[in-house]
């Protein structure tokens, strides 16, 4: 009874989430897994958070189903990225409106992120990656292949 309760309040508070594609990369590579607290309180500027992404990114074809894994660039009360205020329309020196982040990839020439969809309302945020659980390394041979060397003879 009471393994069963700790594994469902585990389940309800905790998430594994494979990452898919290179927009957190070097942080995050395609393939690795991290341990996700779900509804996490307190979500501040730097840390990675898994999300829906917002309606305008489906929308648009800009993102595929399924959850993104972003880190946050700015929250509710910071100052718009310089480099983003452009990209969002609103002069520079604005500041993100209440209960919305605006998320970056790591990886900024492939990520899609804010600086397409704008920013995110905190109701779409899942929750915020607290620890790497497996790193994904691609499958390498034990030895490395063995190539056939032949004389190469002089027609000459």
């Amino acid at each position: 009874m009471i393994v069963r309760l700790a594994r469902r309040l585990l389940r309800n508070r905790l998430l594994a989430v494979t990452v898919a594609g290179p927009s957190m990369e070097p942080a995050l590579r395609d393939g690795d897994r991290v341990l996700v607290r779900r509804r996490a309180r307190r979500v501040a500027r730097g840390d990675v958070v898994v999300l829906e992404p917002p309606p305008g990114a489906r929308d648009e074809g800009l993102t595929r189903e399924g959850l993104i894994i972003k880190r946050i660039a700015a929250g509710p009360g910071d100052p718009v990225p310089a480099h983003m205020a452009e990209r969002l329309d609103v002069p520079p020196g604005s500041i993100v409106p209440p209960g919305h982040y605006l998320v970056l990839g790591d990886n900024r020439p492939v990520s899609i992120d804010s600086r397409r969809f704008g920013y995110v309302p905190r109701t779409l945020l899942t929750g915020r990656v607290i620890r790497p659980l497996r790193r994904h390394t691609p499958a390498v041979p034990a030895e490395p292949p063995v190539l056939e060397v032949r004389p190469v003879m002089d027609a000459g």
